[in-house]
């Protein structure tokens, strides 16, 4: 519940995030999946809690996002990857076009990053029912 403690540190992912070469053509590359953050899409920055029914809700997903790409660059670094793709869905879909420039940047090698969002659009329209609902 807004914590990333008993996330994996890795996982085989499925899809494009596949290792398997006949599965993915991008089997061989590292990849940098961004999940979900902490309700403000990986923007707040907030250095004080907003308190809610006696909770108190910290919004730094900027912080958490730049501390993130330092972790990974620690783990595995970005210097010695041929090709990176950032990527993520839902929030982390949104959290992939938000960072894209900054991750490109980030890796002193733009030509090695590609972002695929998948999923993150937020549409707020009526549905097939006439509900205006995501």
């Amino acid at each position: 519940m807004g914590s990333s403690t008993l996330w994996p540190e890795s996982f085989e992912g499925q899809g494009y995030l596949s290792t398997d070469s006949s599965v993915s053509s991008f089997a061989n590359w590292t990849k940098i999946v961004l999940g979900y953050c902490d309700g403000a899409l990986h923007q707040g920055n907030n250095p004080s809690p907003v308190s809610y029914k006696d909770t108190k809700l910290y919004f730094r997903g900027a912080a958490i996002t730049r501390s993130h790409f330092d972790w990974i660059n620690t783990k595995f670094p970005f210097a010695q990857a041929q090709k990176i793709i950032l990527t993520g869905g839902s929030a982390g879909g949104v959290g992939t076009f938000l960072w894209n420039n900054y991750f490109i940047d980030y890796v002193k090698k733009p030509d090695i990053v590609h972002s695929i969002p998948d999923s993150g659009v937020f549409l707020n329209v009526k549905t097939i029912t006439g509900d205006n609902k995501i």
